[in-house]
């Protein structure tokens, strides 16, 4: 285990090794089960945990026994038994809770990091130990131990829990600019972030298309800024063409954000209110056209961009005054992000700014108007995040950086020892889609799915061990301009939220993507019993297939009881196709191609459709003239600012060498694309049926010849492909070429194997 010694979640690091030496010898008294964790489904996973034999019934009528600090959890427990299961339990309040007693919530401060707890499940009782969130995320441990059937007598597991976690900063981002979501809604967003310990809420209440909190002197901000559909209608606004449909208007008035932070609170989550500034701000604009950036002569140049005037100044000044009153966490989020910043060339006010600050290009206006912003938020004790763009120009004094844009922005500001959140394009985004995307809701970008999320690592390996402390946690961002309504949202955010609870909580070396698998599955009896909206998993076994064959034959498997599925040859979907159960033996013969679709009901959730293409190929001869071979694939690796693959004309700065089947091409460091382009010869040494596959997340492209056997930029998780080819005995040509980055670097580039899964025994590439 490679830890950062300064980061504060590794401060117990020993403690957790006492402790798991001392659960694993209770495990071997206790219990033969060797699959302790899979039996346990938390997640996160805890840091330690072993389950014992037999079971504790939270019965009808039970007593929870609780001390003055601990009551509030022993009240929300209460409650969320009464609410899913329909069970009636007593809240009891006691000075020194009896060691008798059968459920104990006991609050007590631990000199481990904040949000440590204990949890002991017997046949007799449930003691969960910890400070104030510490016991709340025990309970939340506790309720996923749960069945999913409702019952007056609940069976838990009995079990040793220690946990803590890894960062303090996991978040989640709601965007009620685009689409307007009501306060029961955004307090049920809450609920499901307080079932995984999530506890950031990042709420995005102004943007382009909407301001939603009430600001008292300045009404037209809502009376106005907050009908942007509704004037849209009217034809005295510019189309929303971002959106899918007219929006949804709407505010939140200040009894309703304290309503929201209260409810927040109460679930040891703290909301990070986000003002945007200085662009994507023309719902403000909108309302008061004064702030809008004014060209040379006087008329509104863009509706976008605020002018850097001090009538901006104030006014943003008295805004935030009020937002800060609302708002009792110490950080305040001012955007910053995507500012159309040669705007300001054209805006007299801001000509004059850069003239007098000596300023030579637009992005130092920006930093100015950033570094105002701060000043203000510290000399009222509160302190400035904003996205990544506010690098540019020079970064605020004290700024906590949100990196978005990739990585490189945070790792930039960690190694300034700035804090900074990693939220990076593709794998924290999910107003992506969760496969591909023809089957899917529509959405931004390219899809993103439960794996990818899961294999994100917040601590890039850029950073020393003193700089990574500075990486506070990560967050998942979700923007709605294509998502109209709070089921849709929930279909987006989730299974994948269970993902980032898990890489922000567990330690590193603890993570196991298919351990977190049977979690997350196990956890579909929780998501029925909250009528939440999740997406359900895609079925097992189907992918892309090239192949020399003309019979196509495979088992179709799905990881949750209960589903059923209908499929077509044809490449459409036939809801009125036979229903069938899994497994499922798919099975055809075909001379050309042959489409696949897979429709997936699993009530009450949303349907799923799946989709996959078996292609007939023909198979180059191998070569009648032997050459001499080499050892290993010949490699040129290209440092390049190229997006496609460079011509070797064109690339000036490259290396080369004999890549080996196990061997990892690191890129070029810096700020610098590399790619890597490969030829040799694969080797046959006996006819018969072969497995050719890439382990890359996004693939390469692999010729044998001309003929294309792995497709490039096709992702292993959204788009499963694999070549099964009869090859006689011989030498074929071998090549192709990718984008190495530091992903790929340490992941297998090309495996060939025989199509029952034995690996060659002897080298097979060669140049």
């Amino acid at each position: 285990m490679i830890l950062s010694e300064n980061h504060p979640a590794e401060k117990s690091f020993k403690y957790r090794c006492l402790l798991k030496v001392f659960l694993y010898i209770t495990a071997i008294v206790l219990t033969t089960n060797s699959d302790l964790f899979a039996q346990l489904h938390i997640v996160p996973q805890p840091v330690s945990a072993v389950q014992q034999k037999g079971s504790f019934s939270v019965k009808d009528g039970a007593t929870i026994a609780v001390n003055a600090e601990s009551q509030i959890v022993g009240s929300y427990l209460q409650q969320y038994l009464k609410d899913t299961y329909q069970l009636n339990v007593k809240v009891k309040k006691y000075d020194q809770i009896p060691q008798n007693a059968a459920i104990q919530l006991v609050s007590k401060a631990t000199d481990t990091v904040k949000g440590a707890y204990t949890m002991l499940v017997s046949t007799k009782s449930i003691i969960i130990t910890g400070s104030g969130p510490g016991l709340f995320y025990g309970v939340q441990s506790l309720i996923q131990l749960l069945p999913g059937t409702i019952s007056k007598s609940l069976a838990v597991p009995a079990c040793q829990v220690a946990d803590e976690p890894r960062f303090q900063w996991r978040g989640l981002s709601i965007d009620v600019s685009r689409h307007f979501f009501t306060v029961d809604e955004v307090k049920k967003y809450i609920d499901m972030m307080a079932h995984y310990k999530l506890d950031i809420l990042h709420w995005h209440l102004t943007d382009d298309e909407g301001w939603r909190i009430q600001i008292d002197k300045y009404p037209l901000l809502t009376e106005v800024g907050a009908k942007i559909a509704y004037y849209a209608k009217q034809g005295k606004f510019r189309k929303l063409d971002n959106l899918n449909d007219d929006g949804r208007d709407g505010f939140y008035t200040k009894d309703d954000i304290r309503s929201v932070v209260k409810y927040a609170q109460d679930r040891f989550i703290t909301i990070l209110p986000e003002i945007e500034m200085p662009g994507h701000s023309e719902a403000a604009i909108f309302a008061y056209p004064e702030l809008g950036c004014k060209d040379s002569t006087g008329a509104a140049h863009r509706v976008r961009m605020l002018d850097p005037s001090e009538y901006t100044f104030t006014f943003y000044e008295n805004v935030l005054t009020e937002v800060m009153q609302l708002f009792p966490n110490q950080y305040i989020h001012i955007g910053g992000d995507e500012a159309e910043v040669t705007d300001w060339l054209k805006s007299p006010t801001a000509v004059a700014l850069m003239k007098r600050e000596h300023f030579t290009e637009p992005g130092q206006v920006q930093s100015y108007f950033i570094k105002r912003i701060e000043k203000f938020l510290n000399t009222n004790g509160k302190k400035l995040i904003g996205w990544d763009e506010i690098l540019k120009g020079g970064l605020a004094p004290s700024a906590t950086v949100m990196s978005w844009e990739g990585e490189e922005g945070g790792i930039i500001a960690a190694k300034m020892h700035h804090k900074v959140i990693m939220t990076p394009l593709p794998q924290m985004y999910f107003d992506a889609p969760q496969a591909n995307a023809i089957t899917e809701p529509i959405g931004w970008n390219d899809p993103v799915s439960w794996q990818m999320v899961y294999n994100y690592e917040p601590q890039s390996k850029q950073l020393t061990p003193d700089e990574a402390k500075y990486i506070l946690g990560a967050q998942a961002n979700i923007w709605v301009e294509k998502i109209g309504t709070y089921k849709h949202l929930e279909y987006m955010i989730y299974p994948r939220l269970l993902g980032v609870a898990e890489l922000t909580w567990t330690p590193k070396a603890e993570k196991d993507i298919k351990r977190f698998e049977q979690s997350m599955y196990a956890n579909y009896r929780l998501f029925n019993l909250w009528d939440l909206n999740a997406r359900i998993p895609n079925a097992d076994g189907l992918k892309d297939v090239i192949t020399n064959k003309n019979n196509y034959s495979q088992t179709i498997t799905y990881p949750l009881n209960d589903a059923q599925v209908r499929y077509t040859f044809t490449g459409k979907t036939d809801t009125n196709a036979v229903l069938n159960s899994f497994p499922l033996l798919l099975r055809s013969t075909f001379k050309d191609s042959l489409p696949i679709r897979l429709y997936i009901t699993r009530p009450p959730a949303k349907p799923i459709t799946q989709i996959a293409t078996i292609k007939h190929v023909n198979v180059p001869q191998p070569l009648t003239n032997t050459p001499d071979l080499q050892p290993g694939l010949a490699y040129f690796a290209y440092r390049t600012t190229y997006n496609n693959y460079p011509t070797l004309d064109t690339a000036k700065n490259f290396v080369t060498g004999a890549w080996q089947v196990g061997d990892f091409i690191k890129p070029f460091p810096g700020q610098f694309n590399t790619w890597v382009k490969l030829n040799g010869y694969l080797k046959i040494d006996t006819e018969g049926d072969y497995l050719i596959t890439s382990d890359f997340e996004n693939s390469p492209l692999v010729l044998l010849g001309n003929l294309v056997i792995i497709n490039s930029n096709e992702n292993k998780y959204v788009e499963p492909q694999e070549t099964i080819l009869h090859l006689q005995k011989g030498i074929y040509p071998i090549g192709g070429y990718y984008l190495a980055d530091a992903t790929n670097s340490e992941q297998t580039l090309i495996s060939i194997k025989t199509t029952d899964g034995k690996p060659l025994e002897t080298s097979y590439l060669f140049h």
